[in-house]
């Protein structure tokens, strides 16, 4: 075998130095190949200059690691990784272009308000009232009895009848005035109109209804159980004036007389119902009432001077007083 000079015993000494260095370093990452040149044109002299071949005899470039082994991406800065999560999160929300669109979301439903959050605060709604109606037109009719103080006569039941007006002085208050009319049958006994000086065994009197006008006055309290049903007292003062017709007589002795009169007051107390068959417009009242009378005075309660059919004078006894008496009376009125 033939010795090589020295010369090429370096190069290829210097070739194995690279080849093994090579091997011992991991292989460099891929890199994309350069576009090529322009290639030079046919006509294209064959002197011109071309590029260099690299040096075989030049350091090799230091291998470039592209592994992923130990990479964190970029995060924030210091401060603002601190900063508030919810803003950071609005920064980064995708912005959804339904939802960026010129008309806005609608409104969730409001619920009921509370008082507390009403700025200014809420007014309370006033009261229903009723309507105000005070002034009551009505009319009343009943039964009315009166007792005599003596048993000479006796006075019957009659029948009475008037117009009331009246007016709430409170809603528990009413002031009422009202007119009364009724008509008394006297009986008669047997010596009825006999005196201490004029006796009339055989003589039969018969005396007419005594016709009675009257004015009183009451105070109506009221206490309503019910919206349209209540309990009603009554304090009533009447005064009454009753005109006597000149009795008849038959018999032995015939009598002329006059007529008589006389007044007096009543005063009674009074428990009722009363009810609103059509509320604030029509009333009713059921009420009875027990009285007492004084001041009895006229010429119905003092003797009568009388002729006889003889022409003499002759005196009936005056007519007996009313001691007590008692009513029943039912009233309908309207509500203005």
């Amino acid at each position: 075998m033939k010795r090589l000079a020295p010369r090429h015993a370096l190069l290829v000494a210097a070739a194995l130095s690279v080849s093994t260095a090579s091997l011992a370093q991991p292989a460099p990452p891929s890199v994309q190949p350069a576009p090529p040149s322009a290639q030079p044109t046919p006509g294209a002299s064959a002197g011109e200059a071309q590029p260099a071949p690299p040096d075989a005899g030049a350091a090799p470039s230091p291998p470039v690691d592209d592994s992923l082994e130990g990479y964190a991406p970029p995060g924030p800065a210091q401060g603002e990784a601190e900063a508030d999560p919810d803003a950071a999160g609005s920064k980064n929300t995708v912005v959804d272009p339904v939802e960026a669109s010129d008309e806005p979301a609608p409104a969730e439903p409001l619920g009921p308000p509370v008082a507390s959050e009403q700025d200014p605060k809420p007014v309370p709604a006033p009261e229903t009232r009723a309507p105000s109606r005070r002034v009551h037109l009505g009319f009343y009719a009943g039964v009315s009895h009166r007792s005599s103080d003596s048993e000479r006569m006796s006075y019957d039941s009659a029948f009475a009848f008037g117009p009331s007006a009246g007016i709430e002085l409170l809603r528990w208050l009413r002031a009422e005035a009202y007119a009364r009319f009724e008509s008394f049958p006297v009986q008669v006994r047997k010596g009825g109109f006999d005196t201490g000086d004029y006796t009339y065994p055989d003589t039969t009197f018969e005396q007419p209804n005594l016709d009675a006008t009257g004015l009183g006055f009451r105070l109506l309290p009221t206490w309503m159980v019910l919206d349209q049903l209540g309990i009603q007292a009554s304090l009533d003062v009447l005064w009454t004036r009753f005109t006597a017709t000149a009795p008849s007589s038959s018999g032995a002795t015939e009598v002329r007389s006059a007529e008589r009169a006389g007044v007096g007051l009543n005063f009674k107390l009074g428990l009722g119902v009363v009810a609103e068959p059509i509320p604030n417009w029509l009333e009713v009242m059921a009420t009875g009432s027990y009285g007492i009378f004084t001041s009895q005075t006229g010429s119905a309660f003092e003797e009568l001077q009388g002729f006889d059919q003889n022409g003499y004078i002759v005196h009936l006894a005056p007519l007996p007083r009313f001691e007590d008496s008692l009513e029943l009376l039912f009233t309908v009125a309207l509500i203005l």
